[in-house]
């Protein structure tokens, strides 16, 4: 038997590209001093809608994003969409829509996020996610933007949220009861949140 000794360091490798050794807000922070926050914004809407791709002649180095060389084209678009989730600008909000139903899932993931977060309204998008997605994650960002952004109005983003409280994905499920407690707390409507059973 050999007893090996594993030692972890808080020191990135000189291996390990930045996108592991910094936080995306250092990234994102980083990337605005050296482009410039409207040109960072710029190109990060025109990567997240795939009107360019990393390593497009006339753009950036994807690495100021903490991108990688040989990635997958899709992953230009995710993480131009968690530059936008700290560099932000109103005329992104139709590249955010178009994200919302992007063929890669990592893409409709951060674009529900950004929805979220930007409390963007789109909750009628949110609810096709929530309902017909096929990944637990993107239905999660789906759960939690609807969260930060419907209304008691929204019967049928309720309604939905509702019907997932028993879902047998129990992170989904939390996400539904956490996003009814949000509408409830920011409308003055206890009567939307769901009792703890704890």
């Amino acid at each position: 038997m050999h007893n090996r000794v594993m030692s972890f360091s808080s020191q990135p490798s000189p291996n390990t590209p930045d996108h592991f050794a910094k936080p995306v807000t250092v990234r994102i922070a980083d990337a605005v001093e050296t482009l410039g926050y409207t040109t960072l914004v710029d190109w990060a809407m025109r990567l997240l809608s795939g009107e360019t791709t990393p390593g497009a002649e006339s753009d950036p180095d994807i690495k100021l994003l903490g991108g990688m060389e040989a990635i997958e084209p899709y992953m230009g678009r995710v993480w131009a969409g968690q530059a936008l989730l700290h560099a932000w600008h109103h005329k992104a909000v139709d590249a955010v829509q178009g994200a919302l139903t992007d063929d890669e899932w990592q893409v409709r993931e951060v674009a529900a996020e950004l929805v979220g977060h930007h409390k963007l309204t789109m909750v009628d998008d949110l609810v096709e996610l929530l309902a017909n997605d096929a990944y637990p994650q993107v239905r999660v960002a789906a759960a939690n933007a609807i969260g930060a952004t419907a209304t008691p109005q929204h019967d049928t983003a309720i309604d939905r949220l509702q019907r997932l409280i028993m879902d047998p994905n129990t992170v989904l499920a939390a996400a539904a009861e956490d996003a009814l407690g949000e509408i409830a707390k920011r409308h003055n409507r206890p009567d939307l949140a769901i009792a703890s059973r704890y």
